[in-house]
Order: C-alpha cells, then sequence, then structure tokens
C-alpha cells in the first residue's frame, strides 16, 4: 500500500510547531526557496567567470607565442574544426564535405580552413589510395586535444572544489532529477 499523502513541512514549520521546535535556517515560503535559487545561480555565475576568464587569459597567452593556437582560437569555427579531428574513429579521415556537413558551414570557407590547418601540417592528407582527398589528424594535433583536456579539467575542477560552484550542480541535478520524475507521473 502507498501513502499519498503530501507533507508540506515549511507550512507545518510555521503554523504548528513550536518556536523552541522549529529548525533554524530554514524557508518560510516558495519566495524564500525562489530566493535560494537565484542565490545559488548568482554565486554559480561568479565561478563561471572565473573559469572562462583564466581560458580566455591562458588562450590569449598561447596565441601569443604559438601560431597554431593563434590560428586556432581565432573563431569558433576553426576551435570547432580542430575537435572534429580529434573524434574517435573517423574512419579514413575527412574530406570538405564531410567537414563541411558535421560542421555545419560553407564548403568554401571549411575548404579554406582545411588547407591552412594542413599547411600548418596540423592534419595530414590520407595517402591511402582511393583516400587522398580525406585529412587525417597529426599526431600532433591529437596531442595538443589530450593536453587541452587535461588542462580544462584540471581548471574546471579547482573551481568545482568552490562551494558555490558544487551547491548549484548539486541543485540543478536535484531539480531535473524531481521534474524527470513528474513528467513519468
Amino acid at each position: 500500500m502507498t501513502n499519498n499523502a503530501k507533507i508540506d513541512f515549511i507550512e507545518a514549520q510555521e503554523t504548528q510547531l513550536a518556536d523552541e521546535d522549529k529548525l533554524s535556517h530554514f524557508p518560510a515560503n516558495g519566495e524564500d526557496l525562489r530566493d535560494f535559487r537565484e542565490s545559488l545561480i548568482q554565486r554559480f555565475i561568479q565561478t563561471q567567470i572565473k573559469l572562462e576568464h583564466q581560458i580566455y587569459l591562458d588562450k590569449k597567452k598561447w596565441s601569443e607565442h604559438d601560431e597554431i593556437a593563434r590560428w586556432t582560437f581565432a573563431t569558433p569555427n576553426r576551435q570547432m574544426l580542430f575537435w572534429m579531428f580529434a573524434l574517435d574513429d573517423i574512419g579514413e579521415g575527412f574530406t570538405v564535405s564531410d567537414a563541411a556537413d558535421y560542421l555545419q558551414r560553407d564548403r568554401a570557407s571549411v575548404s579554406k580552413d582545411l588547407s591552412e590547418l594542413h599547411g600548418f601540417k596540423y592534419i595530414l592528407r590520407n595517402t591511402k589510395e582511393g583516400y587522398q582527398r580525406y585529412y587525417l589528424p597529426s599526431q600532433r594535433l591529437l596531442n595538443n586535444a589530450a593536453w587541452y583536456s587535461n588542462y580544462y579539467v584540471d581548471l574546471t575542477l579547482s573551481l568545482t572544489e568552490d562551494k558555490n560552484r558544487g551547491a548549484f550542480f548539486e541543485y540543478r541535478s536535484a531539480e531535473r532529477d524531481y521534474f524527470k520524475a513528474q513528467e513519468k507521473s
């Protein structure tokens, strides 16, 4: 047998408990919960700004000293082109058409970017018979993708240790679980 009784402890706390029995630091109403959520978001945003600012400063510094970094970080399109080549199981590689489709960009601009990236020897032509139109990543590109992934995780973890960041992740996770369960009901 299932008990379907609803518990409104916020109401009970306010109306049924003696003052000495009331929990401290407890919401008095739904507006308090909304304010709490907004406070979590604002504190999280400050940690996100720290993350984005540090990434910005690091990319700026790397771009001053490294031609590939300067080229890659110049546009979001180029950054995604870089990451595209680090995908698992790309088979024989990407043709211009494959890359344009994946990136949802026009062929001409993708072709230009691929040619430039090939000029840096960051991507290479597939030498296999019948696949010379295909581009493959260089080991340097794959190593840089692995290095950047480690850098990003380390930076994110250092900021996730900030309880202001972790609190919103936990709250949002609980909120998502709750509303997913409501959809199923």
